[in-house]
């Protein structure tokens, strides 16, 4: 497996920080998501597995936990995307389309 020089790395108070985050996101009146970050060592030879957790709520009931890979995202970019989840179209895109599959009318 090829990496480039480019690998985003973070420090050891930016992991500890990365994974302590949880943000509650209301979607609506019915569903809310709670993101937090999961951080994945492999080996020491490559930079982590950064993974953002959604556990998806509705009716105060969790649904299931989705996860998005935001490997080579910085960490200003992460705490965003954690913490704005309602202004993220990729992502509600995802959770929508996770949920029409799951939702009998």
């Amino acid at each position: 497996m090829h990496h480039s020089l480019n690998e985003v790395t973070f420090t050891p108070d930016q992991v500890e920080k990365l994974s302590s985050l949880h943000f509650i996101n209301r979607i609506d009146d019915y569903m809310k998501i709670v993101s937090s970050i999961e951080i994945k060592y492999v080996n020491t030879n490559i930079p982590p597995r950064v993974m953002l957790m959604l556990d998806i709520f509705y009716h105060d009931n969790k649904l299931d936990t989705l996860r998005f890979d935001l490997h080579n995202y910085e960490f200003g970019e992460i705490v965003d995307i954690a913490k704005n989840i309602r202004s993220n179209e990729f992502i509600l895109q995802e959770v929508d389309n996770f949920l029409g599959g799951d939702i009998v009318e």
